[in-house]
């Protein structure tokens, strides 16, 4: 009698041709049906034995248990497999499901920024709005006062000027103490009112450069003329050096005063018997790019502390004031520098200083060099 042919297990030809058959949605029932048929065959090889000897009745009772017992574990792998597919997609609807609500909070949150930012902004421009306004109420204000006091003034000091030459006469006795004071405060008031007039001038756009090729040293040396006294009731000493600089395009009077103010500024904060170098040279170019010519002014001694290095330039701040937490000292409104900057931006340079406390504060001024052969 023939033996009677196994059926193919799930690794066989038969679970094989299942799998490939079988569609997404009945993935979990094509796997595991490949088992099931596989074991009601084995089912049946057993009872056809029993058939053959026993005669074709039915199954013996422990053929038929093992067959629901197979049955049962079939029945538990699809449901376990459906279970797993369920989650899974359970789990990707739950992360598409937060990534809309993550979109959607983010989006929120974009709309609440931008109305935030465009209402910082609004304020923003209404400050500046305002801050323009009153910083030109208050250019006004110092150009109507210079020019108020500036002719009374100038008939006051030029009496006060007469005297002190003699021209009246000698004074009478205990007088020469209090007309020296008048004369050297009338002097210091006339400056103040000259800087006030030139702040509101290049606040303004005012000021006019009549600009000519011209040799920077012998402007440097005029300032050391006009200041060298001053330097020496302190003491201190003025070292020029200014062998043959590049030439450069400048108004010349207002140059003199730029760096008049530069070295008036270094007499102010240099300790007595200080010394204050000044030095126009050629900008090395490997140090900056572009033709520079280079002004340096440096003086010994109390170096400005750098967290103000970014507010010396600013109108009415006094470095010594800032530095004791007093008012400004009698002989400086706190102007020279500012005027100093504005009158070099004009001629297109550039002002930095460097400084060190209890040792050195140096200003380097850049201005564009301009060709020696150009006539004076």
């Amino acid at each position: 009698m023939a033996e009677p042919s196994r059926p193919e297990g799930p690794d066989g030809e038969a679970g094989h041709g299942a799998d490939q058959t079988s569609t997404e949605s009945g993935e979990a029932a094509a796997a595991t049906a490949a088992p099931a048929s596989a074991i009601a065959g084995e089912a049946e090889s057993n009872a056809a034995p029993a058939a053959e000897g026993e005669g074709a009745g039915e199954a013996s009772p422990a053929a038929r248990i093992h067959e629901l017992e197979s049955e049962l574990a079939v029945a538990r792998a699809t449901v376990r497999a459906l279970l797993e597919k369920a989650e899974k997609r359970a789990s990707r609807a739950s992360g598409e499901g937060a990534v809309l609500e993550s979109d959607s909070n983010l989006g929120k949150l974009v709309r609440r920024q931008t109305r935030a930012l465009a209402e910082s902004e609004a304020q923003l421009r209404r400050k500046n709005a305002e801050l323009k306004r009153l910083n030109e109420m208050k250019a006004e204000f110092i150009s109507i006062a210079a020019h108020e006091l500036r002719t009374p003034l100038t008939s006051i000091v030029g009496y006060l000027d007469l005297i002190h030459e003699g021209r009246f006469g000698t004074p009478p006795d205990g007088m020469e103490r209090p007309m020296a004071s008048l004369h050297r405060n009338a002097h210091r008031l006339r400056r103040l009112v000259d800087e006030m007039l030139d702040v509101s001038r290049i606040e303004q756009g005012q000021v006019r450069l009549y600009r000519v090729p011209c040799d920077l040293g012998r402007i440097v040396m005029m300032v050391m003329d006009e200041l060298r006294s001053v330097a020496g009731e302190k003491g201190i000493t003025l070292e020029p050096s200014v062998e043959e600089p590049p030439r450069i395009d400048a108004d010349v009077d207002k140059m003199r005063q730029a760096i008049s103010k530069l070295v008036a500024s270094a007499i102010r904060y240099a300790p007595e018997d200080g010394t204050i170098t000044v030095v126009a040279d050629e900008a090395p170019q490997q140090q900056y790019a572009g033709a520079w010519t280079r002004l340096r002014v440096r003086h010994t001694g109390n170096g400005i502390p750098r967290h103000l290095h970014s507010r010396i330039f600013e109108p009415f701040f006094d470095v010594q004031s800032a530095r004791h937490h007093t008012s400004s000292g009698p002989d400086s409104a706190g102007l020279g520098l500012y005027i100093a900057r504005g009158l070099f931006d004009l001629h297109g340079g550039l002002i930095t200083v460097d400084s060190e406390e209890d040792a050195f504060t140096e200003f380097t001024v850049l201005l564009p060099r301009v060709d020696a052969e150009k006539p004076a």
